[in-house]
């Protein structure tokens, strides 16, 4: 999720001035019809209808700092905490109402799949572009979901499971899905898309907290505008790029936990196998290996175990580990060689499907120093920890509410059934005897 910190006053006036902004200047338009076909659609699904209001303002301000194009057509759909949503074409300068949206002027449940595949449906049929990019703006929490809705017409709150999103987003070709939200570039959220058949060709996300100031949209969206034929994979690139540069030169992060990475989908399915191949070797000997796991573990537990989030670890540095650990005859010599052979040679090659799958990544200076290298997994300390943390529990519940804890949100996940957590079970088990 992102994470929260008292506005400055500044920022506070600013805000307001920019509310007013956005209250005056758009241009209502009585129907969206069918356009020429441009260069790029950018759909930027945007909830902030919970306690992210004013951040949403100035990022929408950024995007009218450059607007849509004859080449690229920039699109909200933008539900707020004071009243229904609205569908808007962005401008230079201004916003226009796409009255033609069935759900515009309504009060929508954005933690629905229905409602992110009418706004899919709708761009994709209203706006004919030869590429398009789907953006979904809000809160993330890992495996857990992401696009949280405070105020939805018929309960308390909502948001969207990951399984939930692969039933929004099937039969669409989306050629660049990038996540405007915290804790997302894990491998448990990108394979559940691949196990579950979506057809996205590149997939942007942060492996730790997106600051509150978000993506800075009025670079990236100058860059675009300038060279509209650039490809999926270099736009995604340049997303990066720009956004590093943002809190590395500019903005403020509040935190060192600041990564962004580009993940070429189709391949996660072979990464996945090669990691199944490694933790079969690794639990041929579990007792002896435990030690080494447990150093990889802390070495890939990266700077956003700053503020609690320990139960994430760096996938690429937890295997590196792993592997090198595996070359060191004074790790190894109480295990089976022919144990650490299979280790070593199998970390290997889950080392080269790692780099054929993250095509690139970038980090603030603490995330480089610390080694982010793209990828992030779901490895809690012991039992316990998993336990308590399987399910919903904090932000997304409303206030005075507990977890059900009869849904575990973890074992749910695809990548949970490919051995994964069977691994850590066992590594537990002899771990924290």
């Amino acid at each position: 999720m992102r994470k929260l910190y008292r506005v400055p006053m500044l920022l506070t006036v600013c805000c307001l001035l920019i509310s007013s902004l956005v209250g005056t200047i758009y241009a209502q338009a009585a129907t969206a019809k069918r356009v020429a076909s441009a260069q790029w659609t950018l759909a930027i699904y945007l909830v902030s209808d919970n306690d992210l209001d004013d951040w949403a303002e100035k990022d929408v301000v950024e995007m009218m700092m450059v607007g849509s194009t004859n080449n690229v057509n920039v699109l909200i759909f933008w539900d707020r905490p004071d009243g229904p949503a609205y569908a808007y074409k962005v401008l230079q300068g201004g916003l226009e109402e796409l009255t033609s949206f069935a759900l515009n002027g309504i009060e929508p449940n954005m933690g629905a799949p229905t409602t992110l595949r009418d706004w899919v449906t709708y761009t994709k049929s209203a706006f004919q572009s030869e590429k398009y990019a789907l953006l979904m703006w809000d809160h993330g929490d890992k495996f857990k979901g992401c696009m949280l809705d405070a105020h939805t017409p018929s309960e308390i709150y909502d948001f969207l499971t990951h399984q939930e999103v692969v039933t929004a987003l099937t039969s669409f070709h989306i050629d660049v899905l990038i996540y405007g939200a915290c804790i997302l570039a894990e491998i448990e959220v990108v394979y559940e898309y691949f196990a579950g058949g979506l057809d996205i060709d590149y997939y942007v996300a942060n492996e730790g907290y997106d600051p509150m100031d978000g993506f800075p949209y009025d670079t990236i969206l100058a860059k675009l505008t300038a060279t509209p034929t650039q490809s999926p994979l270099d736009f995604s690139k340049m997303v990066v790029d720009e956004y590093i540069y943002y809190y590395d030169c500019i903005g403020t992060a509040y935190s060192q936990a600041v990564t962004l990475s580009v993940v070429e989908t189709s391949k996660v399915g072979k990464v996945v196998e090669d990691l199944r191949s490694l933790i079969d070797a690794i639990m041929v000997d579990i007792e002896g290996y435990a030690e080494i796991v447990s150093d990889a573990r802390g070495h890939a537990n990266l700077p956003w175990s700053q503020n609690g989030w320990e139960r994430l670890i760096d996938l690429p540095t937890f295997v590196k580990t792993v592997h090198d650990e595996s070359l060191d005859p004074k790790e190894v010599k109480y295990i089976d060689p022919a144990v650490v052979k299979a280790v070593a040679s199998s970390s290997e090659i889950l080392l080269s499907s790692l780099s054929d799958a993250i095509l690139y990544y970038r980090n603030i200076h603490a995330m480089d120093q610390k080694g982010c290298l793209g990828m992030g997994i779901y490895f809690p300390t012991s039992r316990e920890s998993y336990e308590n943390n399987k399910n919903l529990y904090g932000y997304w519940l409303p206030e005075g509410s507990k977890p059900n804890e009869n849904i575990d949100l973890y074992g749910l996940m695809k990548f949970a059934q490919e051995g994964w957590l069977d691994f850590m079970f066992a590594y537990w088990d002899v771990a924290n005897k």
